[in-house]
């Protein structure tokens, strides 16, 4: 019996180490650690919101994973134009509840660097979850957001 318990043990630790999961990283830009990791699926999504600096308007980016386990901006949602703001992107542009919705974008972003500010409340959404990222970092530090491959055993480490 003890034989068979130090076999699955010694199988469970080999296989923490060669078993891979994709991960969102989010990662502090001035201290090159991870603030924040998820295991993704193809298909998940994630919002990055803030208010607007000159609009002093929400503005949302969606963001959803491929098949390839790549970022995708998927949508944007804001609630008027501003500067640099074009006319129109994606295939389709709509107005719901007083927001203009530009969806079907559909660009690939390896990697996604905010410049996090208390005053624009920069926040992150992952699974009906809210993370104040202005909270987390000093005023005008950068996080970037990419995708990774980790061993079980690191994304355990690391969450």
């Amino acid at each position: 019996m003890k034989k068979y318990i130090l076999i699955s043990l010694f199988i469970l630790i080999i296989a923490s180490f060669t078993i891979n999961v994709h991960v969102l990283v989010l990662e502090h830009y001035q201290t090159d650690k991870p603030l924040m990791v998820f295991k993704i699926e193809p298909e998940d999504e994630f919002i990055v919101k803030w208010i607007h600096s000159v609009e002093l308007t929400p503005w949302e980016e969606i963001f959803r994973i491929d098949d390839s386990y790549e970022i995708i901006l998927d949508r944007t949602r804001f609630k008027q134009f501003g500067a640099g703001v074009p006319d129109e992107a994606g295939n389709k542009t709509e107005i719901i509840d007083g927001y203009v919705i530009f969806s079907g974008i559909n660009q690939k972003i390896d990697m996604i660097p905010y410049g996090i500010s208390s005053f624009a409340e920069h926040t992150f959404v992952f699974e009906n979850t809210e993370y104040k990222l202005y909270e987390m970092v000093d005023d005008g530090d950068r996080i970037n957001f990419y995708t990774d491959k980790y061993s079980l055993i690191k994304y355990l480490f690391v969450k």
